[in-house]
């Protein structure tokens, strides 16, 4: 009796850290970027979420880096349709300096292929953009892959509707986000 006791208040302890951790999680997610002034060598903008590469492209003609690199860009995908699908003229300036990034399909990946066309750029600080409540699981994977390149969260806000999909959403970036955290503490 007293192990089932035990049990189960070490079950209840456990499901009340983890629920008020992702309240927390949802409560903190930042709304807007808090640097939106200092200039860095590449905007990085992961592919996947609505707005994103419009947002990366808006900070380029703003004067925000020279470069910018969009990861995790669908194989089918090739600059002149995205130069369409984006309503930017082809003799834009800001196009010599756009590079797509193909091999990435999730987070890890899309550090990984950044790191190393950040080395062969010879890139030392990006503002990485990505949806707000993907920032921070990004900002870790993003760290652990460019020690030593200063990288600024530029996060883009998505309204969260509350429903079933991106209540499921929210739930499996918060333990993608955790799994990531108990990662980098390793």
């Amino acid at each position: 009796m007293k192990r089932f006791r035990f049990l189960t208040f070490t079950f209840l302890g456990c499901f009340t850290v983890w629920g008020i951790g992702f309240v927390l999680f949802f409560m903190l997610l930042p709304a807007e970027p808090k640097d939106i002034t200092t200039s860095t060598d590449a905007i990085v903008v992961l592919t996947g979420g609505k707005g994103r590469v419009q947002y990366g492209f808006a900070l380029m003609q703003q004067g925000l880096a020279k470069k910018l690199f969009i990861s995790g860009v669908n194989p089918k995908v090739k600059m002149p349709e995205l130069i369409e699908l984006q309503k930017i003229k082809p003799d834009h300036p800001i196009l010599p300096q756009t590079h797509l990034g193909y091999n990435a399909q999730n987070t890890v990946e899309n550090a990984s292929e950044t790191a190393l066309w950040a080395k062969q750029e010879e890139v030392k600080s990006i503002r990485l953009v990505t949806t707000n409540y993907h920032i921070w699981r990004s900002m870790i994977e993003f760290s652990r892959a460019l020690p030593g390149v200063t990288i600024i969260s530029h996060p883009v806000d998505e309204p969260i509707q509350w429903t079933r999909k991106q209540f499921g959403l929210l739930l499996t970036e918060y333990h993608k986000f955790l799994w990531a955290w108990v990662g980098s503490l390793f």
